[in-house]
């Protein structure tokens, strides 16, 4: 639902995104300022605004896809680094340019339209199909939009569709380009192949130690020793203040009556809700339940199955509304309700089991509430230790002399490079996980203050550089056989890649592909058929765009889809079937490049709208705006 509440700005424009990306940064670039400006507007387009804060609510939006898609949250420095930033203004640009297109066609949509709109969305509807006033006003509040701005948002929607409808009436997807397309992807080949294995070139010798010298510095990365940190962590997190804190029988007391709800079960009953259209229709069926009429009958007739009106089991707080909470838990077991008044239109209650409640006991939850409330005034006395700490730092006190004072504890680590392993990539155990620890440490240097960071549990860690040892390439003479190793391995790709090239060339200068095999041993083998994106174990796509490259019966090798191996190739057969306009495939790419036609024709609209209207950006206040937010990650 939330995802409809920005649909004022999105859907079929959302198509456009990409264009417009390269397109409006062409048109408006980066670098125009207001002047005389003081205002919250961060960007125009001809005399549309764009106001700050919805610049924010974008980039926080796109900054949330973004993260969702690379799997890991980022911070708002991160998805500036990332173009999240430009991507949400060029986002807003685009859409105050439509805007100001329908402004000048002097389109609009009535207030009717719009309610209707609204009221038919079924992502606003509840499941019985009815608007669901409360259910909106909930997501509105997540979404952090008034009523107000929804509406205004779906009413620009529905006008930008109005230019969208214009623009794209009546297109369709070029039939030569279609079935050119077509023939490209459902082109299909057959080839013979043999595998070379890395065996077939022999042995490879031992290099002279003059070789191996060269390569032993021309491949040092692979024999260097990363830079290793020795250093001190100091933490203090509330569970250090719990126990120092007091909590009186009062409080305890208190607390419990407050919380009562969390520690209290709640009774629970099995309830279905049958939803009618008025209040005659409920009280009829009402007559016909009391008469001995079977429930599944009734609610068949209504065009819903059982499962449709379960609601399951439900606490009284978990009922739509007090009324019909209170005709719920009155009834016994088996009982029908009279029809009542919903909020949601008129129902019948019935009640197929109950789970009695159990009441909690001061006594009971004792122990747990002094937990909570000593862990709960450690939090707010954690920042005051933590204010007294860097006082006593500022002042010239050690950590040794901090951690003493205040019953902290020091942890010392020896060795550790900046992915957390040792210099030989073994794991140290009890390295925490405390955010942006291992950065900050390889950030620093011996001797610097370092401001305490966020243990991510409502605590600080203050740390200390102790000593740095540089990247260090190990000597020859201690890696050896891990340099002799490694040529080897490269000298066998590389001769492995001469010994098939070869053969690929006699193949095209007309030598049998049988012989070629009998060369290195190997017999050849039919592939099935390919399609020009295949790709397996045998054939990787690099092999398969290169025997797609060459012509028939000509020549080409590529690796292996899985190992070390080579492939050489020999095209046997080619197949360019015709389209068939009724097949999945073709119905596929029909609707596909119609989409990408009628999206070009949208960007280059909003292209010549923001070149014709102007674009102005508040670069100051965009760069204010990015930096304070920075600044609080």
């Amino acid at each position: 639902m939330l995802e409809t509440l920005r649909r004022g700005a999105s859907g079929w424009i959302a198509k456009a995104l990409m264009g417009l990306l390269v397109i409006s940064f062409g048109i408006w670039g980066v670098a125009d300022i207001f002047r005389g400006y003081s205002t919250d507007v961060v960007a125009k387009v001809g005399k549309e605004e764009i106001k700050l804060p919805q610049f924010e609510r974008e980039l926080d939006n796109q900054t949330k896809q973004f993260s969702q898609r690379l799997g890991q949250p980022l911070t708002r420095a991160q998805a500036q680094a990332y173009g999240v930033v430009n991507a949400a203004m060029t986002r807003l640009i685009a859409l105050a340019a439509l805007d100001g297109g329908v402004r000048q066609m002097k389109l609009a949509v009535s207030d009717e339209a719009v309610a209707n709109n609204i009221a038919s969305d079924p992502s606003l509807q509840s499941g019985f199909g009815h608007f669901d006033r409360a259910a909106f006003r909930q997501a509105l509040q997540q979404a952090g939009l008034t009523e107000k701005a929804f509406i205004a948002d779906r009413r620009a929607y529905m006008e930008r569709s109005q230019v969208n409808d214009v623009l794209t009436a009546g297109v369709k997807a070029p039939t030569a380009l279609l079935d050119a397309i077509s023939t490209y992807q459902q082109e299909t080949r057959v080839v013979s192949y043999i595998i070379v294995p890395p065996s077939a070139v022999g042995d490879i010798k031992d290099p002279d130690d003059k070789t191996l010298e060269a390569y032993h510095k021309k491949a040092a990365i692979h024999f260097t020793l990363p830079e290793t940190r020795d250093f001190t962590v100091m933490a203090l997190e509330p569970y250090n203040l719990a126990a120092t804190v007091s909590i009186t029988d009062d409080e305890l007391k208190k607390a419990y009556e407050q919380r009562r709800a969390e520690f209290d079960v709640p009774e629970k009953r099995t309830v279905d809700q049958i939803p009618f259209a008025t209040m005659d229709a409920a009280k009829a069926a009402d007559a016909r339940l009391r008469k001995g009429e079977s429930l599944d009958k009734i609610v068949g007739e209504l065009g819903l199955t059982k499962s449709d009106v379960a609601l399951g089991s439900v606490t009284r707080a978990q009922m739509v509304s007090p009324t019909v909470a209170d005709a719920a838990f009155t009834l016994k077991i088996g009982e029908y309700s009279e029809p009542v008044q919903g909020p949601l239109g008129a129902v019948i209650l019935h009640v197929t089991a109950i789970e009695p409640g159990k009441a909690s006991t001061f006594e009971q939850e004792k122990d747990k509430l002094r937990a909570d409330l000593a862990s709960d005034k450690a939090r707010s006395d954690v920042y005051d230790v933590q204010n007294t700490i860097e006082d006593a730092r500022a002042g010239g006190a050690s950590l040794e002399d901090i951690a003493s004072k205040n019953g902290l504890k020091l942890v010392k680590f020896n060795g550790v490079s900046e992915r957390g392993l040792t210099a030989d990539g073994k794991k140290i155990d009890g390295l925490p996980d405390y955010k942006d620890l291992l950065d900050t440490v390889f950030k620093s240097e011996q001797g610097d203050q370092i401001p305490p960071g966020d243990t991510g549990h409502g605590g600080y860690y203050w740390v200390r550089v102790d000593s740095v040892k540089p990247a260090e390439l190990q000597p020859l003479a201690k890696v050896r056989d891990d340099v002799v190793k490694l040529w080897k391995t490269e000298k066998r790709k590389a001769d492995l890649n001469v010994l098939v090239q070869s053969l690929v060339e006699r193949g095209n200068k007309g030598e049998s592909f049988d012989k070629l095999a009998a060369s290195v041993g190997r017999s050849t083998l039919d592939s099935p058929e390919l399609k020009r994106f295949s790709e397996n174990d045998t054939f990787s796509r690099m092999a398969v765009t290169r025997a797609f490259a060459a012509p028939q019966g000509g020549f080409a090798y590529g690796p292996v889809g899985f190992g070390d191996s080579l492939l050489v190739m020999q095209v046997k057969t080619i197949n360019d079937p015709k389209p068939d306009p009724q097949s999945a495939d073709y119905k596929k790419l029909q609707a596909d490049l119609l989409d990408a036609v009628q999206t070009d024709m949208i960007t280059t609209y909003v292209a010549s709208l923001e070149k014709s209207l102007g674009v102005d950006i508040n670069t100051k206040l965009l760069e204010r705006a990015i930096a304070s937010d920075n600044s609080q990650q």
